[in-house]
């Protein structure tokens, strides 16, 4: 009896630990001006309408082009990014949208919506309509006492992952803000940070002293350092704020 029990128990925190997070430990939404399908920011005045619909569910929306409140500057994984995909056929238009974390895990996807208006503008906003319309059901309501589970990993990221291993063994796979990362060590405390399927450079990491490193992109110029699962922790100052921000390339494989 025991012995069961205890089996029981083990059982039960295993399952809590490994529960994804929850659209309800989220806030806030950030929307993206131009989707990938889209011919021009707002095309068809699409994006402002999914602020809108998210308004309506009861989020906090921005649009990623806008100025937003300091804890979004830095740490990204403090809100949902919207996607949508269109799934138009010859007959009819149709999208879906997901909600995505930081890593790119999908916390919420729509059914489709789909419309046989033949007009682009009207389609499209009538099928964004009727996709939203399936999270009604979600009855979401922001919970601060939840966990983000920013630590999980969808299956197909940790395959990704795994792919890309076995094609260089060498570099190690990253995540941050939905984007896949990759870094490769150059030699004599060096590293280089590339993305877009190792195309193009992020970022050059410099060996400075005690286990830091330099951290030299784009857009970001600041300070650097592994932590203990190795994951690349960044901070750097905001000269427009005038504050020290840090966000977190997390290591998945």
């Amino acid at each position: 009896m025991r012995a069961g029990l205890i089996l029981i128990l083990t059982f039960c925190i295993q399952v809590g630990w490994s529960q994804p997070a929850t659209i309800n430990a989220y806030e806030h939404v950030i929307v993206p001006m131009q989707f990938n399908f889209q011919d021009e920011p707002n095309e068809y005045q699409l994006n402002i309408l999914a602020r809108v619909l998210l308004q309506e569910q009861g989020f906090k929306v921005f649009m990623d082009t806008e100025e937003r409140p300091l804890q979004f500057m830095g740490n990204t994984c403090e809100a949902l990014f919207l996607d949508v995909e269109d799934t138009s056929g010859f007959l009819n238009i149709s999208v879906i949208f997901r909600l995505k974390d930081c890593y790119g895990n999908v916390l919420y996807e729509s059914e489709k919506g789909q419309t046989n208006i033949k007009d682009f503008k009207d389609g499209y906003q009538d099928a964004l309509r009727r996709s939203f319309s399936s999270m009604s059901n979600q009855n979401y309501s922001y919970d601060a006492s939840l966990d983000k589970g920013g630590n999980s990993f969808s299956s197909d990221d940790v395959s990704a992952a795994s792919e890309v291993k076995k094609m260089a063994p060498d570099k190690k796979i990253y995540k941050f803000g939905g984007q896949t990362y990759w870094l490769i060590e150059k030699g004599e405390g060096a590293y280089t940070l590339l993305f877009n399927e190792g195309k193009e450079i992020y970022a050059e990491l410099q060996s400075a002293d005690k286990g830091s490193f330099i951290f030299n992109s784009e857009a970001i110029n600041g300070a650097a350092f592994f932590d203990a699962e190795g994951n690349i922790n960044v901070e750097y100052m905001d000269q427009d704020l005038g504050e020290v921000q840090k966000i977190r390339f997390k290591k998945i494989n």
